[in-house]
């Protein structure tokens, strides 16, 4: 019996939370949001080593010998250990559809590697080195060393535009501010929607590349209670 009244007044506290997340005095519900636009200082190169052949063992060992010139060339420049993410190699075998039927062209093999790049400016020379490793096609997403950093000044943006916001409201009203009740994310941290940059040709000599910028948005829901006019 004791468990049956346990698991019932469990039922219940979804809706207890549900009364209570608004004030029963008078108050005001706002939303805010803040954004930050900055230039993005680090990179991260995704490339894909790929071969099928019928022999999977030729396949896998051209795949392993560019992958360890990919790793060998971001050493090169510099690049940490914990920066090169060199996932396990990848096999299946590829068919083709022939006179409606499915026949086996060989295995295929890829290998994904992830250079994570803190200095943006030596992009260049990371594309280049990849280049002259035989890799012609990767994907590069741009991002910040201190995100953590600039998403808390995003919400403390947001924060302040909810302030006005609700100011604004009230003072048009005719009534005045009283404190914050709840204040709460409305969707977590939006990660900024970085440029995504795709090399499909070796770079000319002395090419540069620009990064651009970023966006670092953050949105508060923010419920005010409203001071007694008495």
């Amino acid at each position: 019996m004791k468990c049956l009244a346990l698991a019932f007044a469990f039922l219940l506290i979804p809706l207890a939370v549900l009364a209570d997340a608004l004030p029963s005095a008078p108050y005001v519900q706002v939303a805010g949001h803040g954004s930050l636009t900055v230039v993005p200082d680090m990179a991260r190169v995704t490339v894909t080593v790929a071969k099928t052949d019928q022999d999977l063992s030729l396949a896998r060992n051209e795949v392993e010998r560019r992958a360890s010139e990919v790793i060998a060339a971001a050493r090169k420049l510099g690049i940490a250990e914990h920066d090169i993410n060199a996932a396990n190699i990848s096999i299946w075998p590829e068919y083709q559809w022939q006179n409606n039927s499915q026949v086996l062209t060989g295995q295929h093999v890829s290998r994904r590697i992830v250079i994570t790049l803190r200095n943006f400016s030596h992009y260049a020379d990371l594309i280049g080195a990849l280049v002259q490793a035989g890799v012609t096609t990767f994907d590069t997403m741009l991002d910040r060393n201190d995100l953590a950093s600039l998403q808390r000044q995003a919400l403390a943006k947001a924060a302040e535009d909810a302030h006005a916001r609700a100011l604004a409201l009230v003072t048009a009203a005719g009534t005045s501010l009283g404190p914050v009740y709840s204040i709460s994310e409305n969707t977590g941290f939006v990660r900024p929607q970085p440029v995504m940059m795709a090399a499909k040709m070796a770079p000319a000599d002395g090419a540069e590349y620009q990064p651009g910028t970023m966006e670092i948005n953050a949105d508060v829901s923010v419920v005010y209670l409203l001071k007694d006019a008495h």
